[in-house]
């Protein structure tokens, strides 16, 4: 049996449809996951307290280089919580002693970041990504594929 164009193209819109939906459904997750955990977060004010990682030898000033900053904070409840502040405090060379803002999950204070600008695209960056790419091969399965009701003249 030979396959008709008509139904490769069919074939091939129905995986693309496929391939986008799984796309959306891929980026959905963490995007709702990192949504609740904003909404539902508290900011403090925390400490870098020490250097964590591997130790290299430090060109360039006070703080070793190839490192990550552990911040300490203390929770609304009034316990005493340290995380890896890790490539946030590490972007911005946060030095022992700098103030930061923490935003932390009350039911799991050891759930802590860094609070910063855009950190809501900053935590989905990646899977805005594949939302976008998503999308994009769905409106290709819609109008760019040939045989598609968008491309029809109408009344055929």
């Amino acid at each position: 049996m030979q396959r008709s164009l008509t139904d490769a193209v069919d074939s091939n819109k129905l995986a693309i449809s496929l391939m986008g939906l799984v796309m959306i459904l891929f980026a959905a997750v963490p995007i709702g996951y990192h949504a609740l955990f904003l909404a539902n977060s508290q900011i403090v004010t925390g400490t870098a307290v020490e250097y964590g990682g591997e130790l290299r030898d430090n060109t360039k000033g006070s703080r070793p280089a190839g490192t990550s900053t552990v911040i300490e904070f203390t929770t609304a409840a009034g316990k005493t919580h340290r995380f890896d502040g890790g490539s946030a405090a590490s972007a911005r060379y946060t030095e022992l002693g700098d103030r930061v803002r923490v935003r932390y999950d009350p039911g799991d204070p050891d759930h802590a970041m860094i609070d910063e600008d855009f950190l809501f695209v900053r935590l989905t960056s990646l899977s805005l990504i594949f939302a976008a790419l998503g999308f994009a091969a769905l409106l290709t399965v819609g109008w760019a594929m040939p045989g598609s009701a968008a491309r029809r003249p109408v009344g055929r």
